[in-house]
């Protein structure tokens, strides 16, 4: 492989994706309930010292989350009973529903009376729980694993192909945008030599979603990535890989 094509590419992922590969695991497999649009990310790693914490996005309450440990017990095989009553945590959001500015110091969490009872699977990737906040009920049910990742893939590609940063950006995953403040990012991109040499990313096979026994799914697409004159018409295989967040399929990791 050209060095300057390699160099590209490790470029490439260090500033578009801020990783080298898919890297650790993420802690939470995440419940979608698409009629609410809400969502449930829940600790399924039975090797962690909190196996069994989750929050919870709900309509008119935002994330919640429990302050103290969460009593999670085998039920049925796979299933998993999540049951927690007491103090809770509710995020604070920006005045105006402002995004959050990378730079700030995070707004102190309020505290509310929290209670969840329910069942997650994480194989089969459904889930049934109700959430309680200060007494006002909330049903969370995900039906099955979130729809949508070849067309996010596809979204990256084009992205990607026609130098449109901002829809990059905004296809990342939460944890990937705030580790670089936008306008930052924009910059990086526009003056970045390596990657305005990109002239095509195309997928090369169909995108394949598995599932690992904590319940959390990673979504892969093979692509190429093809460098124009500045690294002599090089084409260069990678691996884009997605990953639920936020109740929709996000960039991860280019690999």
């Amino acid at each position: 492989m050209p060095v300057l094509v390699l160099v590209a590419l490790v470029w490439l992922a260090v500033t578009v994706l801020r990783a080298g590969g898919s890297g650790p695991a993420l802690a939470y497999a995440e419940f979608v309930d698409p009629s609410s649009s809400s969502y449930l990310d829940v600790q399924l790693d039975r090797s962690s010292n909190i196996y069994g914490s989750f929050s919870a996005v709900v309509p008119g309450e935002g994330r919640v989350w429990p302050a103290h440990h969460v009593d999670a017990g085998q039920h049925d095989g796979d299933v998993v009973e999540l049951r927690y009553a007491g103090v809770g945590y509710r995020e604070v959001p920006n005045p105006g529903g402002a995004p959050p500015d990378p730079a700030a110091r995070p707004r102190p969490p309020e505290k509310v009376q929290l209670r969840l009872v329910g069942q997650v699977d994480p194989a089969r990737h459904v889930a049934s729980v109700d959430v309680f906040v200060n007494g006002a009920g909330h049903h969370i049910g995900s039906p099955g694993e979130v729809s949508g990742a070849s067309a996010v893939a596809n979204d990256f590609l084009a992205a990607l192909s026609t130098r449109n940063w901002d829809e990059l950006y905004r296809i990342e995953t939460a944890s990937m945008r705030t580790r670089v403040p936008r306008n930052d990012f924009l910059t990086a991109m526009a003056y970045g030599g390596a990657v305005t040499c990109i002239s095509r990313a195309e997928a090369t096979s169909p995108t394949t979603v598995s599932t690992g026994p904590a319940g959390i799914s990673y979504a892969r697409t093979p692509v190429r990535i093809t460098y124009g004159g500045c690294a002599g018409g090089t084409s260069l295989p990678a691996t884009l890989v997605l990953v639920v967040d936020g109740g929709v399929w996000k960039a991860l990791s280019l690999e």
